[in-house]
């Protein structure tokens, strides 16, 4: 056997859906032998039957680094922003009405098309606000029975604005019961932000199942925790608190909301507010179970 015909790293390759960023997918399948990871070593000389075996040298790092955890004392006011946002269940709300809209009320642009349960975008198109929209989403309805699953590659928004600009990857499923999942790479506000989270309601309050964390780059991850209650079109206060608990805890306070504004409070210290709360309910609400109101 001569190097020539071993498998080429592009062959050996088969990334996992999750994991294109670590070699753990290839070691799964092939033991992640890479080209300038392999070696010829001649065994009993040139004639022997073994003379070349390849060998690979142990990897350095089959793992990317694990992210470092959130230091928000250090982070700019869009970064907190986005991981408060994130952490609500904003992006997913958001993405939940486009869906929707696009099987109910479908728009010029961005337009859209349906096959059955499933509706697709045909984008590359510029609104009537003048923002280019492009990208995919792709929504399976499962009916009474089964989740609506939205899928989305570079579903986009350019606006004149660079800070209105939004890019959202990954996948949102959103199951009979209300219970919400979401792997999902945002990019709004000039951050991008990655959330991994399932969220449900208890007890008329919304919360994150354990396990649950925002990742903001260049800043690290947090961990979701608390439970909050927004309600949308009605009279009744907000309630609750949403915490994001990295290397120090960064907050909302919804207890404290005045003037529909929620103090942003860092390690028990008010540091900001987050104003739009009204707005912000009515973003989180959909035509059959508001994210932020729904009971069990």
């Amino acid at each position: 056997m001569s190097r020539s015909s071993l498998p080429t790293a592009a062959t050996l390759r088969r990334t996992l859906p999750g994991l294109a960023l670590s070699c753990l997918g290839a070691a799964l399948a092939t033991g992640c032998l890479d080209d300038d990871r392999t070696i010829i070593e001649t065994a009993g000389g040139e004639d022997s039957p073994l003379s070349q075996v390849a060998v690979a040298e142990p990897a350095t790092s089959a793992l990317p680094p694990k992210p470092a955890l959130a230091r928000f004392a250090t982070a700019t006011g869009a970064m907190r922003r986005r991981a408060l946002d994130a952490a609500l269940g904003k992006d997913v709300s958001d993405l939940y009405l486009d869906a929707v809209g696009a099987a109910l009320a479908p728009t010029a642009c961005p337009g859209s098309g349906r096959r059955g349960n499933l509706v697709y975008s045909t984008p590359d198109c510029v609104d009537a606000g003048g923002v280019h929209r492009s990208g995919r989403l792709l929504a399976r309805f499962g009916g009474d029975a089964g989740p609506l699953v939205i899928e989305l590659e570079r579903w986009s928004a350019d606006a004149a604005d660079a800070l209105l600009d939004t890019v959202y990857n990954g996948t949102v499923t959103v199951h009979p019961d209300g219970r919400v999942d979401a792997n999902l790479e945002v990019f709004a506000g000039g951050v991008m932000s990655h959330t991994f989270a399932s969220w449900r309601h208890s007890h008329d309050h919304v919360r994150a199942d354990a396990g649950s964390w925002v990742i903001i780059r260049d800043l690290g991850i947090a961990d979701i925790l608390g439970a909050w209650r927004l309600p949308a079109g009605s009279d009744e206060a907000p309630s609750g608190t949403l915490e994001l608990d990295g290397a120090d805890t960064l907050g909302l306070d919804f207890d404290r909301a005045e003037s529909d504004c929620a103090p942003i409070v860092l390690d028990g210290e008010v540091v900001g507010k987050r104003c739009g709360v009204e707005e912000l309910s009515n973003q989180l609400a959909h035509p059959d179970c508001a994210l932020a109101t729904c009971a069990d």
